[in-house]
């Protein structure tokens, strides 16, 4: 008898097109960034406009000289301006009749600092964009200075580890979240290492944005801000979802959902122990680590056992 059990999608079912970017591109060995822009294009299609700024990934999308390397129409401005000119490219185009998607790709930096309170004030308004931020926990560009995104304990140039300092001494902003909180179409986490996951939500997200804003939260290791292996990118993002330091979850139209069940989680040590930013960790900072990725792991859990029970039908 033949096999009718349904065939779970690949990743490269989810590709629309060619890859849109040219076959050498100027980032650092193992940077997951290449990947992710690649990724982005190959879903999302020809008829998306990037909008970005100096940052990790402004080289490639700036292009080099007068050379380009990559085929898409990309719009450049400062930090504090890309939510607010993405809002003029997208009216425009839907004004004009055009179909197209505007895509903000920036760090943690530009998102949730320099540039929150134009990406809120899209968000409060409900522009009809996709907003990427990709989270490598800090300022890589400009001297791996820590951000709002930079965990507890983190060693930075700001927050160095020596007599005197041992790390960044406060938590992270739960930048997602707080984008949850705006109440948009739809919000979800992505990371490398779970492409059919990160694929499904580009699609979600490119449909979501017809009707409004759309955030999308890429954890991104930097292999010089985090001393890792130039190999060893892809499978921090795999210890990350493991120790729910980086679970992967949607909220679409206000219902929240965990895409990627951890069956076995792994304490936060099992990630810790192989970055090198958090090698100089006391079992007490770990300690205290643990205690917020368990804490927001909780308060996620809630809020996806809320949509369960808004979702039930009433007796």
């Amino acid at each position: 008898m033949a096999d009718v059990r349904k065939r779970q999608p690949k990743v490269c079912d989810y590709y629309t097109s060619e890859d849109g970017f040219s076959p050498g591109v100027a980032f650092c060995s193992g940077c997951v960034l290449e990947l992710n822009l690649r990724f982005i294009s190959r879903v999302l299609g020809p008829d998306i406009i990037f909008v970005g700024t100096p940052s990790c990934s402004a080289p490639v999308l700036h292009g080099q000289n007068t050379m380009a390397w990559h085929k898409h129409a990309y719009y450049a401005c400062t930090m504090t301006g890309v939510a607010s000119s993405a809002t003029g490219l997208s009216r425009y185009y839907e004004k004009a009749g055009i179909d197209a998607t505007v895509v903000c790709h920036t760090g943690d930096g530009c998102a949730q600092d320099v540039g929150f309170q134009t990406l809120s004030g899209a968000a409060e308004r409900n522009e009809k964009m996709i907003y990427v931020c990709y989270d490598n926990e800090g300022y890589m560009n400009t001297g791996i200075q820590q951000s709002s995104a930079t965990p507890f304990g983190a060693s930075t140039s700001t927050t160095p580890t020596g007599r005197a300092s041992k790390g960044k001494t406060t938590g992270s902003k739960n930048m997602p979240m707080v984008m949850a909180m705006h109440e948009i179409p739809y919000v979800a986490t992505a990371t490398l290492s779970h492409l059919e996951d990160y694929a499904k939500k580009l699609v979600k997200a490119k449909e979501a944005a017809k009707r409004g804003f759309v955030y999308l939260h890429v954890f991104a290791p930097c292999v010089p801000g985090w001393k890792i292996a130039t190999d060893a990118s892809i499978q921090v993002c795999r210890d990350a979802v493991k120790t729910n330091y980086f679970p992967l979850w949607e909220a679409e139209d206000g219902v929240f959902r965990i895409t990627q069940k951890v069956k076995d989680v792994k304490p936060v040590e099992a990630l810790t122990s192989t970055v090198g930013k958090f090698k100089h960790l006391k079992p007490e900072q770990v300690a205290i680590l643990q205690g917020q990725v368990d804490q927001r792991f909780r308060m996620l859990q809630a809020l996806c056992a809320g949509s369960a029970a808004v979702e039930a039908p009433a007796e």
